[in-house]
């Protein structure tokens, strides 16, 4: 049975530029750069709520979030974690610039509760290459901003 799985790309707009929002772990770093995500539980209403539950346990955010999409959704066998993954990915707007960097320090119920995240932003157009193989919907990520959020 596969663990569900939900990710987010968080998009902000500075200066006309796409950006998107990834972190390193404090004392991992070959846990890689990653998106906000985390495990479907039980107590979830449903992939949104979830969504947006980690979101908050993850970075902090809790304001001028908009979903803009669900864009992705996968089976992924991770090879580190040796578990077999359903994994939803959804695209979320920050509809003001926030900060540019910020640290995080993890409050949940999970795995992570307690750990220390470091954020920062990465222009859209660079290459990215994301731990976990997360990178996979950024194209689709590209392609949504092309054709709905052109300004």
């Amino acid at each position: 049975m596969a663990t569900e799985k939900v990710l987010s790309y968080i998009l902000r707009n500075k200066n006309n530029d796409w950006q998107l929002l990834v972190f390193s772990q404090t004392g991992a770093p070959e846990a890689g750069i990653q998106i906000p995500g985390g495990t479907v539980e039980s107590s979830d209403e449903n992939l949104t709520s979830t969504m947006m539950r980690e979101i908050e346990e993850e970075t902090g955010l809790n304001q001028n979030l908009h979903l803009l999409e669900k864009i992705l959704f996968e089976y992924y066998d991770h090879p580190i974690k040796h578990e077999f993954q359903k994994r939803h990915f959804f695209l979320v707007l920050l509809e003001d610039e926030g900060l540019d960097r910020w640290r995080h320090i993890v409050k949940s119920t999970g795995q992570d509760q307690g750990m220390e995240f470091n954020y920062f932003w990465l222009d859209l157009e660079s290459d990215i290459v994301l731990a976990g193989d997360q990178h996979v919907g950024v194209g689709h990520v590209r392609d949504y901003v092309k054709y709905q959020l052109k300004k």
